[in-house]
């Protein structure tokens, strides 16, 4: 036979009291919120780590594709035939900067937008005074089974282009690089020709907000003129002397690269600058600092320095 339980532990088994049912709820949402938040955190992180990888691999194409334009920039024209190489007296020997059409291997514009029929306009208009870059430079050519000249695919604009043998200035090839909006998203285009036929237009990269250029200059000294090949100055477009467009020696590059929306975990309105901050005091030019919109996005900047191997 079974034995009863006591009256008072019958009682003591009978539920949880109401305050016992508050504590319990009351953990159990605080044990809901931490993990809410957790999971807000690592999300949060993941996409800013996700925008950051993003934008170093941006970076690193822009500065590959812009590297390959500028390391052909002024390259001695020699056509590939079949036996020695044929070379040609330096189309850019005529370089002067008094309009956009002349044969410069390095020519640039400062907030500058391009259209088709040049390679930018100074204070034309546009993303955050972006700058717009040209470099031009000779092709290579073959004989094909036929016997015609052809390209031999050694030599390609930033769009992909092969560039043929260039003889004139019409067929040196070229590549332009600058900044436009699609769709409300700053990008970073190239128009290229390669030497000859209409002009096309290709998308680089995606959310570059600002592109800036520099370049360096090797300076005519002493009576007569004397110039040893060395940069001796930075500057500005604007300030570079029609005269002094072929002797370039160097250019730099800098970006403000931006990632999708939310990606950015810290306050906004911090000032950036796209080519290092000392380039802000003693150098003119816009968009030498750039203060983003408080739009959540994460913001970086990238910046690289490019010799000119050749000599125009």
């Amino acid at each position: 036979m079974k034995q009863s339980l006591p009256l008072r532990q019958r009682a003591r088994q009978q539920g949880l009291t109401l305050v016992e049912l508050m504590v319990a709820i009351v953990l159990m949402l605080i044990v809901t919120l931490a993990t809410v938040a957790l999971y807000g955190a690592n999300s949060a992180g993941k996409r800013t780590v996700d925008a950051s990888q993003s934008m170093d691999d941006t970076a690193r194409f822009v500065f590959e594709m812009i590297g390959q334009a500028i390391r052909n920039a002024g390259y001695p024209s020699a056509v590939n035939l079949e036996g020695p190489l044929v070379t040609y007296s330096n189309l850019f020997n005529t370089c002067e900067a008094s309009a956009s059409t002349e044969p410069c291997p390095v020519l640039g514009f400062d907030k500058s937008a391009v259209s088709a029929t040049n390679y930018g306009s100074a204070g034309s208009g546009t993303v955050n005074n972006s700058d717009s870059l040209a470099i031009r430079f000779y092709g290579s050519s073959a004989f094909d089974a036929s016997g015609a000249k052809v390209a031999d695919n050694t030599v390609f604009t930033c769009t992909g282009a092969a560039v043929p043998a260039s003889t004139t200035m019409g067929e040196l090839g070229l590549s332009v690089f600058s900044v436009r909006l699609y769709q409300g998203e700053p990008e970073l285009y190239c128009s290229s020709n390669p030497g000859s036929g209409t002009r096309t237009s290709a998308q680089i990269a995606r959310g570059v907000e600002s592109f800036q250029v520099m370049y360096g200059v090797d300076l005519c000294t002493g009576t007569p003129c004397t110039r040893d090949g060395v940069p001796d100055r930075w500057v500005s477009a604007a300030d570079v002397a029609s005269a002094d467009w072929r002797h370039v020696r160097a250019v730099r590059v800098g970006l403000v690269l931006r990632g999708s929306p939310g990606s950015s975990q810290a306050s906004d309105g911090q000032t950036l600058y796209p080519l290092g901050e000392k380039f802000v005091s003693g150098v003119s030019g816009a968009g030498l600092s750039f203060t983003p919109p408080a739009d959540g996005r994460l913001r970086r900047t990238y910046v690289t320095t490019y010799m000119l191997r050749n000599s125009a």
